[in-house]
């Protein structure tokens, strides 16, 4: 196919993955518009263009129709997978709150894995000209290192299944440890099969997908977080958000006025607010989506 050696799965894997950038693109156009989400939607396209990219070059190279030689190709293909690899393990401790990672910061994670990419694939396949000896230290090491951490995930994601008591909830702690075992195929597949496209790029591009399952879910998720968020607000909090929502240029003394509170009262009953919503400031109050006020009133009508 278009004179490589790409394999026909990897061509519908490449379909797959611009299908499912072009809607995020669109929920991102939207998300702009009405500013909200925006950084969900964006890391989410980020994601699948590094698993776009990671399709194309590890199906094409290497390709003796390209210009560099044998050897550049699959260091240049190894790199690329390995960064895809690294925003891809980023995107899982921040979606899926690995707390497994939570003390190991971005940039140490990033020279460890560069280091140990220089030392054991590089050198020894720049050393042995042997690509089949370089591969099994690299991956194999790795593959130790992330089994370790599948158990650890495992564990986590197992207790927040255990408290959730909603089915998309549980949908979304079962994913985090699904699409964590993606990653660990990566290198298993490596070891276990060697240089086998079909395995390797199903078994990765999986992990991508069980993503896109809770990407497509995120905003019936959402609705029900913040409906149960607004449903732990007391009547009087309730009042005040109100009250914030619809008038959202009155000063806290306006408010503290109309409602006959002082204001230290006011202050005492905002941090509350923003302890239980996850609201911050003000400002995030008045970029409320009007789906937001629907569930704060519907809320506010329970507690009457």
């Amino acid at each position: 196919m278009f004179n490589t050696e790409i394999y026909l799965s990897t061509f519908i894997y490449i379909i797959l993955f611009l299908l499912f950038i072009t809607i995020c693109v669109l929920q991102l156009g939207l998300a702009v518009k009405k500013r909200k989400d925006r950084a969900y939607y964006l890391k989410y396209l980020t994601l699948m263009s590094s698993g776009l990219v990671y399709n194309v070059v590890e199906g094409l190279l290497p390709d003796k129709n390209f210009g560099i030689n044998t050897m550049a190709q699959n260091i240049l293909a190894w790199t690329v997978g390995v960064g895809v690899a690294y925003y891809y393990i980023m995107y899982l401790k921040n979606e899926y709150n690995l707390t497994f990672f939570k003390k190991i910061s971005f940039e140490r994670i990033g020279i460890f894995v560069l280091l140990t990419l220089i030392i054991l694939f590089i050198l020894p396949y720049t050393i042995t000209q042997s690509l089949e000896t370089s591969r099994q230290f690299f991956p194999g090491f790795f593959l130790a290192l992330l089994s370790l951490a599948l158990f650890g995930v495992f564990r986590q994601q197992y207790k927040k299944f255990k408290k959730n008591d909603h089915v998309l909830f549980r949908v979304h702690d079962i994913n985090g440890f699904l699409s964590f075992l993606g990653l660990v195929s990566l290198p298993a597949t490596i070891v276990v099969f060697g240089d086998n496209q079909l395995i390797e790029q199903t078994c990765f591009s999986f992990g991508f997908l069980v993503c896109s399952i809770d990407f497509f879910l995120y905003p019936k998720r959402k609705k029900i977080k913040q409906e149960r968020l607004f449903n732990e607000l007391s009547s009087r909090e309730s009042e005040i958000l109100t009250l914030l929502l619809d008038n959202p240029s009155l000063k806290y003394s306006e408010i503290s006025n109309r409602l006959n509170i002082s204001e230290k009262a006011l202050s005492s009953h905002l941090s509350n607010i923003y302890k239980k919503t996850g609201i911050r400031n003000k400002k995030e109050i008045e970029k409320l989506s009007a789906s937001s006020r629907e569930l704060l009133s519907m809320s506010s009508e329970n507690l009457s």
